[in-house]
C-alpha cells in the first residue's frame, strides 16, 4: 500500500511539472532533470529484489553526501 501511495505522489508531482514546464518555458530543462529523477526513483518502489534495491539506496544515499560536499567545497571557493 506504501509503494502505491508513493507513486501516486509521484504521478501528481510529475502532472504539477509538465504543467510548470508548460506556463514557464524558461524551466523546461529544470522540469526535464526533475521529472527524469522522480520518475526514476519512484520506479525504484517497483523493484522486487530486495539486496539489489538495498544496495542502491546505499550508494544514491552515498552520492548525495558528495555532491552536497562537493557543493560546499565550489560554495568556499567563491564559485557559486
Amino acid at each position: 500500500m506504501i509503494r502505491k501511495a508513493i507513486i501516486a505522489a509521484c504521478a501528481i508531482y510529475l502532472a504539477i511539472t509538465a504543467l510548470q514546464v508548460i506556463q514557464v518555458g524558461s524551466v523546461f530543462w529544470e522540469g526535464i532533470v526533475f521529472g527524469t529523477v522522480l520518475f526514476a526513483g519512484s520506479a525504484l518502489y517497483l523493484y522486487r529484489n530486495e539486496h539489489r534495491l538495498e544496495r542502491l539506496e546505499i550508494g544514491v544515499l552515498w552520492l548525495c553526501v558528495l555532491l552536497f560536499a562537493l557543493y560546499m567545497a565550489f560554495r568556499l571557493a567563491g564559485v557559486v
